[in-house]
């Protein structure tokens, strides 16, 4: 199993505290993460109600996988001074010194800086806390947004790949994106101008 160091502390950033995600978390997250606009480019949908968001919540809450070669790490993001909640974000830590990051706002809060200064966050931990090679994240071509972040961040585009998946009544072309922890120190954790 892998050792659990990062995942029950609470994160902090100027403007964001980044809380471990529990089931209780569903009640202020339900209505953030029904937003629409949030789907556009993923293949999933809100889920229909908060008593699934709480379930789905509680079998994260574990923190691993089953067979505990990965962790699963989630958080709430909240804003300090609001005290209210925007999104959610996600890092799966493997057995093989790799993680994949995942985010989600909602659309009320995309421009404004929040997603980035979540993940520089996140990143730190991870890369402080585990001894990762990299870390990887999937976005849809279409994302620009997103995309565009994960390159501010410091991320390289290492793959492409043509309808990754279908959904929503179109082809998902995918970029593959990679931060390893050498440029992640040698570029000023993640300090890249933007």
């Amino acid at each position: 199993m892998i050792d659990l160091r990062a995942d029950e502390r609470v994160l902090e950033t100027e403007r964001l505290r980044l809380e471990p995600l529990l089931p209780q978390h569903a009640t202020q997250l339900f209505p953030v993460l029904s937003d629409l606009r949030i789907y556009t480019y993923i293949p999933e949908d809100p889920l229909s109600d908060q008593d699934a968001l709480r379930q789905r919540y509680q079998r994260l809450a574990i923190r691993h996988s089953p067979e505990g070669d990965e962790l699963w790490l989630n958080w709430a993001l909240q804003r300090k001074q609001e005290h209210d909640y925007i999104g959610v974000l996600q890092a799966t830590v493997s057995a093989d010194q790799h993680a994949t990051i995942a985010y989600m706002l909602h659309s009320a809060f995309w421009g404004y800086g929040y997603a980035q200064e979540a993940c520089r966050c996140l990143l730190t931990a991870l890369f402080d806390a585990y001894d990762l090679h990299h870390v990887d994240a999937e976005v849809d071509t279409r994302n620009q947004a997103s995309w565009r972040l994960l390159e501010r961040l410091g991320f390289r585009r290492v793959a492409f790949r043509q309808a990754a998946d279908h959904f929503k009544g179109a082809n998902s072309d995918e970029y593959t994106y990679e931060l390893t922890s050498q440029d992640w120190q040698s570029g000023g954790r993640g300090g890249i101008a933007t």
